[in-house]
């Protein structure tokens, strides 16, 4: 069966969607996924009516409950995981885990446990039942949809405050640099969050790398409401902008300039401490570093003035990190 026809078939008589999806489950199961891949491609795509949706959710979670474990991860994004659910909660998030525990780390894949993982996190009632460990898929970074759910309420400060406890830069580095978007304009509470996150989470000598990398994103995201904000209706991608987000669009370059501004203070005070620092200390503080795994050191023999150590990608004259 093509798309085509399961797109006739779908569409004008969405009342089969639940036979027909729960014989791609079982197709699924015994390793014939075929029928399961062309359904799935197409909810990827904008259905009318919200009937038409709530059959697609109900037939996600048959997905999530009964099917495998790659059905479960892939299903995920098309629960409606924002409201309450006549299942249980628990038990769902329990079989999704269980699912992304053993799912390979494709693209695919990937995208869809970070969307499914930000759509539940926007959930206080679910929060709690994530697993610690699946924050970790946030470091995929995969390419998120600007139609996807998880990116669109993705941005919370509760979620902010979930990952910051989490206590590991990479993962708030990944997030952030996930979230942030061209097309995303941040409400006050949010911005507020992740502004005391960027001055409190990445300031020290140890995470220059990622304040590399964050001010890259803003880089890029600032380039691109210059960009638009001068040539509206260059591409139809570009009118599209506009018209969603182009009236705000001096309010998101103020806000994405503060946490640009932010990270490079934070950079010029890790600098001076640098600076004032003798490289004997500067190699026991790097030690005692926990992300030390990330770092790697690289023995010059070379003089070099304290000051001379420092670059703006936390490279230094003793010590490469990277």
């Amino acid at each position: 069966m093509t798309e085509y026809q399961l797109q006739n078939l779908l569409g004008p008589k969405s009342e089969v969607i639940h036979l027909l999806f729960w014989y791609a489950v079982r197709q699924e199961r015994c390793g014939d996924t075929g029928l399961f891949d062309a359904i799935l491609n197409l909810t990827k795509r904008e259905f009318g009516g919200s009937r038409s949706h709530e059959l697609w959710h109900l037939s996600a979670l048959k997905m999530c409950t009964y099917g495998s474990p790659r059905a479960a991860v892939l299903a995920g994004p098309n629960i409606h995981w924002g409201r309450g659910q006549s299942v249980d909660a628990q038990g769902l998030i329990s079989k999704w885990a269980s699912g992304i525990s053993v799912a390979p780390h494709t693209e695919e894949v990937a995208g869809s446990v970070v969307d499914t993982l930000l759509q539940i996190a926007a959930n206080p009632h679910l929060r709690p039942f994530i697993p610690a460990d699946a924050w970790s898929w946030l470091n995929n970074r995969p390419f998120l949809p600007l139609a996807c759910r998880g990116l669109s309420s993705g941005c919370d400060r509760d979620i902010v405050r979930t990952i910051r406890v989490l206590d590991d830069t990479r993962i708030l580095t990944s997030y952030l640099t996930t979230i942030w978007s061209e097309w995303k304009l941040l409400d006050y509470d949010d911005f507020v969050e992740m502004q005391i996150s960027v001055r409190e989470d990445f300031k020290g000598i140890g995470v220059g790398c990622h304040r590399a990398e964050l001010i890259q994103r803003l880089d890029s995201i600032l380039g691109e409401l210059y960009r638009r904000s001068r040539n509206p209706d260059v591409t139809l991608e570009d009118g599209l902008w506009h018209e969603r987000v182009g009236p705000s669009s001096r309010i998101m370059k103020s806000r994405y300039r503060e946490f640009k501004r932010a990270l490079q203070e934070v950079e010029q005070k890790a600098t001076e401490m640098l600076s004032r620092m003798p490289p004997s200390f500067i190699f026991l503080s790097l030690l005692t570093l926990t992300d030390l795994y990330r770092i790697k050191l690289h023995l010059y023999v070379c003089p070099a003035s304290p000051v001379s150590m420092t670059s703006h990608l936390g490279q230094l004259t003793l010590f490469e990190i990277y």
